[in-house]
């Protein structure tokens, strides 16, 4: 007996697919003048009719699902690679007995394969009317032609759903990395943080020198992992485009200071002197993620301190009206009014412009083109078994200022020191403008 029912057909191909079929048997309609055409949809079970053009009668409805040796879409699957064509289903040896006929009533039919990019069946583009219109050469052609160009679109619908596939892997794969690494650091950093807590608390009880050195070894090499974990972990949640940007109130000056101090001991142990320089006319309060800026700040002063054995370090903020300018004098610089805040971006605004200059040894010409790439050493085998490290800091960096919308950059580089540049489209309060 025949079996019906009614699919969405949505669920079937994609929408611009779908799309696509309806404008191949909307152009079939206008060219062959016969009453019904269709897509169908063919496998071992059943064939599903994706899409319908009835012109008079209504021979058959979109959405419909026949057992696959019931229906006609068989006969012409089994029939190809050549067109099937009947002057009238009622008579014809192939037709006459089927339970589907009564269904379809008195026609005369034309059909022709489709393959997927596989070149397997994927179904079949027929052709019926109810007056025995009797099939041409022309419009077996046009049939035929109307068939290669839906197989086209099954290939590039093939392709698109393959891409997705993969995409939704990937991002699987990398929320998976991000929540592992995040269990990892948070297991890892626990026990670590206590143990740089006790080394600290043993630190204010009398100690031999040797037991001084040896804590000085614990704290430093724990101190080392935790930013190793936290770089990872960064670098991870960036990379799986995790990481947010935060738009609130914070003190230009009072994050340079926060950060210098951060490294002032370490800087006087190696007589390196540390400035921060923000000229007085530079606002202090900014709407911006501090937290980002900082640890850019960080990256970049750290790395300068370990390659910098003699002279100075400076860092800098400036504001100017462009990404690449020097200083300009802040009185140039126009600025465009919004509601409660002042939006300096744009090409008419201005830039937040940081620059961190040391007087170490500088980065060899060769190795420069590598300079931001993840996991990549700069310095040669002796600095790097000194001072570790996982090659995470300046790809970060770039990314978190790149996530803000600005750009860093080695502005130069030589035996006589390094500097690194980044500006940021900043948002300032008009209340800071003011004062």
């Amino acid at each position: 007996m025949l079996k019906t029912s009614y699919v969405d057909v949505m669920d079937v191909l994609s929408e611009k697919l779908y799309a696509s079929a309806a404008q191949i048997v909307d152009t079939a309609s206008k060219s062959i003048p016969a009453n019904t055409f269709c897509i169908a949809l063919s496998d071992e079970a059943e064939t599903k009719v994706l899409n319908t053009i009835n012109r008079s009668a209504v021979i058959l409805q979109e959405g419909l699902v026949i057992d696959h040796t019931d229906s006609y879409c068989h006969l012409v699957t089994e029939n190809g690679p050549e067109p099937l064509i009947i002057d009238n289903n009622l008579t014809h040896p192939l037709t006459r007995d089927m339970d589907v006929t009564p269904f379809v009533g008195g026609c005369s039919f034309m059909g022709v394969t489709i393959k997927n990019a596989d070149g397997q069946i994927f179904g079949s583009l027929c052709a019926f009317d109810d007056q025995f219109y009797a099939y041409q050469a022309h419009d077996v052609e046009m049939l035929q032609s109307l068939a290669a160009f839906f197989e086209n679109m099954l290939e590039l619908d093939q392709t698109y759903r393959l891409w997705r596939a993969a995409e939704e892997e990937r991002q699987k794969t990398m929320e998976e990395k991000t929540n592992l690494l995040a269990i990892l650091s948070h297991e890892i950093r626990t026990p670590m943080n206590a143990i740089l807590n006790m080394g600290e608390m043993l630190q204010a009880t009398p100690l031999t020198d040797t037991q001084s050195r040896y804590l000085s070894l614990i704290h430093s090499s724990g101190t080392s992992l935790i930013t190793i974990l936290n770089q990872i972990l960064d670098y991870s949640k960036l990379d799986s485009g995790k990481m947010e940007v935060l738009r609130e109130p914070f003190s230009l000056r009072g994050c340079l200071f926060d950060v210098t101090q951060l490294f002032r001991v370490e800087a006087g142990r190696k007589n390196v002197e540390l400035h921060e320089i923000v000229p007085f006319s530079v606002p202090d309060l900014w709407i911006g993620d501090e937290n980002k800026i900082r640890q850019i700040m960080i990256n970049l002063l750290s790395n300068a301190l370990k390659f910098t054995e003699a002279g100075e370090i400076r860092i800098e903020a400036y504001v100017s009206s462009n990404r690449e300018a020097s200083c300009e004098p802040l009185s140039e610089v126009k600025l465009k009014h919004s509601g409660e805040q002042t939006s300096i971006t744009g090409s008419d605004g201005a830039y937040l412009n940081f620059t961190v200059t040391d007087t170490g040894s500088g980065i060899a010409p060769d190795k420069q083109s590598q300079l931001f790439q993840a996991f990549t050493q700069l310095h040669t085998a002796n600095y790097v078994n000194r001072y570790g490290g996982t090659g995470l800091g300046l790809s970060i960096c770039k990314q978190l200022v790149e996530l803000m919308g600005g750009k860093l950059r080695l502005e130069s580089s030589s035996s006589s020191g390094t500097c690194f540049a980044f500006n940021l489209p900043m948002a300032l309060p008009e209340a800071a403008w003011g004062h």
